[in-house]
């Protein structure tokens, strides 16, 4: 006899949104064609919400009185989109900003790829300094979140690693405490080497052969942008945004400019000789100063984000100011001419064209000439 097909709903329920549903991660949800006009977001109960295009947060799948609490988050996908369409990527970051802070070593706003698959070779010199940096990681045990049990089995197995400490310290601790033992280094100054020394271990681990462990790398920008494009190419292919200039005023040398739905400051060389209050805008430079905190107790969305953007403009009256104005491989910018520029009071000399019309007369050269032929 043969065996009934297992049932579908386990397959179902772990492909759900309903069961990856965590109330402590910020998470938008969407639906898409017949599932939206009925109001089917992959949760428990269908919502009030039906049309396409529609976005939300979930803060409870069942309140007290057996309702789905959902939010819109109509404003974060718009934002999104606006962003992407800048074609923006932060290129500085301050040096105590909280997301750099968040980010520690792995903060370097530069990647170290060419490609997606193939690595950016090293020189000489930079991979003889690697050798000797002694390399570190922050995903680190965090022991305030242990248990009592948990606790006890890593602290017995921390005081099976002083061998290796003390080879760690000799290697790499400071010159004036080696040869000392623990205890009186530990007496003598309080350094945080066993910190950079579990830092180290736990480094090695990630690293492994075989990995049981994967190291947590937060995205260098959270996530706001995960394209690699440069401002070449950010400037032939995107176009640029519509904004208003809000003040007059200058705020530290800076115009107040609302643009893709954020505000930025535009230098005051950067205007160019379009002075119109509402024109298009590109932006220059992008500072992540913070980013939300999407994992906790009440998840943030965009209103925990701080951007520091600087634009300029990009109309067609600035445009028309360039030496070349038109896009690079067309037929306009091919056969486009270059004026040239002269210093003042400077005149060319042009000579004059022969005219081919005149009737043709015999110099004395060429009637001497004739007269040698004939002579021949």
């Amino acid at each position: 006899m043969a065996t009934p097909p297992p049932s579908q709903f386990a397959a179902l329920l772990r492909r759900s949104k309903f069961a990856t549903f965590d109330p402590h991660i910020g998470q938008v949800y969407t639906a898409y064609d017949g599932h939206a006009a009925r109001g089917n977001f992959g949760l428990k109960r269908p919502l009030a919400l039906r049309r396409r295009n529609a976005h939300i947060t979930v803060r409870d799948i069942d309140s007290r009185e057996q309702q789905t609490v959902w939010h819109s988050a109509e404003q974060q996908n718009r934002w999104i989109k606006m962003w992407d369409e800048t074609g923006a990527t932060p290129t500085t970051h301050k040096t105590q900003s909280p997301w750099l802070e968040r980010l520690g070593w792995t903060g370097e706003f530069e990647f170290t790829m060419d490609s997606d698959l193939i690595e950016k070779p090293k020189d000489t010199e930079s991979a003889e300094a690697d050798e000797q940096v002694v390399k570190k990681t922050l995903a680190t045990r965090n022991l305030e979140s242990m248990s009592d049990k948990e606790f006890d089995w890593y602290l017995e197995h921390v005081r099976t690693l002083r061998p290796a400490f003390r080879e760690y310290l000799e290697k790499h601790g400071a010159p004036k405490y080696r040869g000392d033992s623990l205890l009186v280094r530990s007496l003598k100054d309080s350094n945080h080497d066993f910190r950079d020394f579990l830092a180290h271990r736990e480094y090695q681990e990630y690293h492994s052969p075989r990995p049981r462990n994967i190291e947590q790398r937060p995205h260098r920008y959270a996530g706001l942008s995960y394209a690699r494009g440069t401002h070449l190419q950010n400037e032939l292919i995107l176009k640029p945004h519509i904004g208003r200039v809000l003040t007059e005023e200058l705020d530290k040398g800076n115009h107040i400019v609302a643009t893709a739905g954020i505000t930025a400051k535009m230098p005051i060389g950067d205007r160019g000789t379009d002075t119109a209050p509402v024109t298009t805008f590109r932006v220059t430079q992008v500072t992540l100063d913070s980013a939300p905190a999407t994992v906790g107790a009440i998840p943030e969305g965009l209103e925990g984000a701080k951007l520091s953007v600087k634009v300029r403009v990009d109309s067609d009256e600035t445009r028309h100011t360039k030496e070349n104005p038109y896009p690079p491989g067309s037929k306009e910018y091919i056969t486009h001419v270059a004026a040239i520029s002269r210093p003042v009071g400077m005149h060319m000399h042009t000579p004059k064209k022969a005219s081919f019309d005149a009737p043709l007369t015999k110099t004395v050269a060429a009637t001497n000439l004739l007269g040698a032929l004939r002579g021949m």
